[in-house]
């Protein structure tokens, strides 16, 4: 498998429900060092639109990456039919051009594809499911490299296919929990670590003296925790923990920004960061009954199915509960 060339799938449910000006999003996925999704307008991202939109949008803020990408609807019945939009090759670059696609990948208006019953008896949407693939290669740029007088070790084994060279003895200074994982360890090793390539690239960025790790933002810290916290880099983790506190200020009830407040109660909960989880508690320690049930509300959206099987309890637990800093753990645990 190649980290950096990847195919996704996603199969858009209800595809005859979705509103005709609101755009829909998948599920993220990796390829190469950055963290992606799909966004698409089904009936046109414009007024009165005769085509199917499809953008790819790069979700990490610590990297810029080149991806040639191209996006297929899948024919259902027969792929020979499947419809591409071409290839196109763009640079992302987080925070500015972090959105390319298609304007124009299929017209709904002509032939065949007008209207829903066309599409279903053709075999486009089957079970009102539209399935939409997108083939992405991104241009590999190794941004965290050793020294080639520095022969690893051991070396990382990621989830998504990539195994990164480093060195055990600065794992085992730098992290108890690798002093402890390579005490017995002999001669080179391959260790399964949890975690995308683009987070453990900052985090061996910043372990070696010799790489300059990019600028900490709301995202790629929220990507950064759960790596730091579970393998015990406790110098990065402090670092983590106080930009939220140096930038607690813009905690937010907004739930489209960043800074969400709720879902960084949830994270801190998850990976029982007392300090951290008292910070956010002195922001939302405010919110009305409303505010807490529509938090739920985005929380279950997120979470996709699973989460939406709890949803009546969870908002039945919230309105007997008579504080508002309980029904925000009540939140806590049920986005974790």
């Amino acid at each position: 498998m190649d980290p950096w060339s990847v195919s996704f799938v996603w199969r858009i449910d209800n595809f005859s429900k979705l509103a005709r000006s609101e755009p829909v999003t998948s599920d993220c996925f990796e390829a190469g060092i950055c963290t992606w999704r799909l966004r698409v307008w089904p009936k046109g991202c414009e007024d009165g639109g005769t085509h199917l939109a499809a953008f790819l949008e790069a979700q990490d803020e610590m990297w810029a990456a080149s991806a040639t990408y191209k996006f297929t609807v899948v024919h259902q019945v027969d792929a020979s039919k499947s419809i591409s939009g071409g290839v196109n090759t763009n640079k992302f670059r987080p925070g500015e051009t972090a959105s390319w696609g298609v304007l124009q990948l299929i017209d709904l208006s002509m032939g065949w594809l007008a209207g829903l019953a066309g599409w279903q008896r053709d075999g486009w949407v089957v079970n009102d499911k539209l399935v939409l693939r997108v083939d992405v290669t991104v241009e590999r740029e190794d941004r965290f490299t050793l020294d080639a007088g520095m022969p690893s070790d051991v070396a990382l084994k990621l989830p998504c296919g990539a195994e990164v060279p480093v060195h055990a003895q600065l794992l085992q200074l730098a992290s108890p929990f690798f002093r402890a994982a390579l005490e017995d360890v002999k001669g080179s090793a391959l260790i399964p670590v949890d975690g995308s390539l683009g987070a453990w690239t900052y985090v061996l960025m910043d372990l070696y003296p010799l790489h300059d790790p990019p600028a900490l933002t709301w995202g790629s810290v929220f990507t950064l925790l759960p790596v730091a916290h579970k393998y015990d880099f406790p110098r990065l983790l402090a670092r983590l923990v106080a930009f939220v506190k140096d930038n607690s200020d813009a905690l937010t009830h907004d739930s489209k920004l960043k800074a969400y407040s709720i879902r960084w109660l949830a994270l801190a909960e998850r990976l029982q960061l007392d300090e951290l989880r008292e910070l956010v508690l002195g922001k939302v320690r405010g919110m009305t009954r409303e505010q807490l049930q529509q938090a739920i509300a985005v929380e279950v959206e997120a979470g996709g199915s699973a989460a939406k099987q709890k949803v009546h309890a969870v908002r039945e637990e919230v309105k007997q509960l008579g504080a508002a800093r309980d029904a925000l753990f009540v939140i806590a645990a049920f986005a974790s």
